[in-house]
């Protein structure tokens, strides 16, 4: 997205996507400025991860490599295995080591970074309307008598949705609040993963007031947000997670929907509790059922967060200002004619 940004705003920047480097000839490589890659530009020993990078930057080329997660998983993540099998973690450091330049998302893991490599700058994940999912649409919101909360995300998250756990069987079995409230798994699927998910947010199929939200690709499941009033963001308060981005509360900004939050970084670097979110404090056990009731009870206080959230989140995300950034990196390390 933001480098479509750049193609769509600055007629010096011809941007093109390439699906595989493989099938990219000599002649082509001659007329690349400047190699854009989230993570890797290849996967091998570190001896092919050094050859491919000799043939990238041939003809003078340089090479940006973008990164918006740490290398080093935790067990629990659900590629863990993977990671050690392959040792990936090795050859992404080798990556890092050899990029002319990387681009990550915020100061924290910027300074992991830096221990490999200096010339990192930090760019945030920020959408472009012109992408039509980050265009709020409020009538596609469903039962406007309900209060609807919901999760987005992906399939590494059982550990995190396991915070939540023992509040969600708290809601199910509050029937002062049956008919008041939905619950929403976005990005359901038949993957065993949202089957678990599903089973803890909706306390074993027991809370008749769940519902799912089908999944969708990268350039639509944002819309996913047009049918609640309120996000969930359960973290665990470790290291790879305290160097995500915060993309999560980025997105229920922009889409001025209310957050409740685990209270720790990426997302205490965003949210006020009690201003424009909720932070619900690590082992706190009832807090996500106290903060949720809190919502499907006062709806007011939920929009007067959300609103708040949205006007922080336009005025700290802000792709043009970004772009601006971007677009004097790019032409002071890309090749020189």
């Amino acid at each position: 997205m933001p480098n479509a940004y750049l193609g769509d705003n600055y007629t010096e920047f011809d941007y093109v996507c390439v699906d595989n480097i493989a099938n990219v000839n000599d002649e082509d490589l001659k007329t690349v400025d400047i190699w854009l890659f989230n993570r890797l530009w290849c996967q091998g020993t570190l001896e092919q991860i050094r050859g491919v990078y000799k043939a990238l930057t041939a003809f003078g080329a340089k090479v940006i490599l973008d990164l918006d997660d740490y290398w080093v998983l935790e067990s629990g993540h659900i590629m863990y295995r993977h990671y050690l099998s392959t040792r990936l973690d090795e050859q992404i450091r080798e990556h890092i080591r050899l990029a002319d330049h990387v681009t990550t998302t915020t100061e924290h893991l910027a300074q992991k970074i830096r221990l490999l490599n200096k010339n990192v700058t930090i760019l945030p994940n920020e959408p472009y309307e012109a992408y039509q999912q980050y265009i709020p649409n409020p009538s596609e919101e469903p039962d406007p008598h309900l209060f609807k909360i919901g999760w987005f995300g992906g399939a590494q998250h059982q550990e995190d949705i396991a915070l939540v756990e023992h509040s969600f069987s708290l809601l199910a079995h509050d029937k002062s609040l049956d008919g008041k409230y939905k619950i929403f798994l976005g990005g359901w699927n038949e993957n065993p993963v949202y089957v678990d998910y599903e089973r803890m947010l909706s306390c074993n199929g027991k809370n008749a007031n769940y519902g799912r939200i089908q999944a969708a690709d990268i350039y639509s499941y944002v819309g996913g947000y047009n049918f609640i009033n309120a996000t969930i963001a359960p973290l665990r308060d470790t290291k790879f997670n305290r160097l995500k981005s915060e993309l999560k509360v980025v997105e229920a900004g922009w889409m001025y929907k209310a957050i409740i939050a685990s209270e720790t970084i990426p997302y205490t670097d965003i949210i006020v509790h009690g201003e424009n979110g909720l932070l619900i404090p690590y082992g706190k056990k009832d807090a996500w059922y106290k903060a949720v009731r809190k919502f499907i009870n006062d709806p007011g206080y939920a929009r007067h967060l959300a609103l708040q959230l949205a006007e922080d989140v336009r005025e700290r995300f802000d792709i043009a200002k970004t772009a601006e950034r971007r677009a004097e990196l790019y032409r002071a390390i890309g090749r020189k004619l």
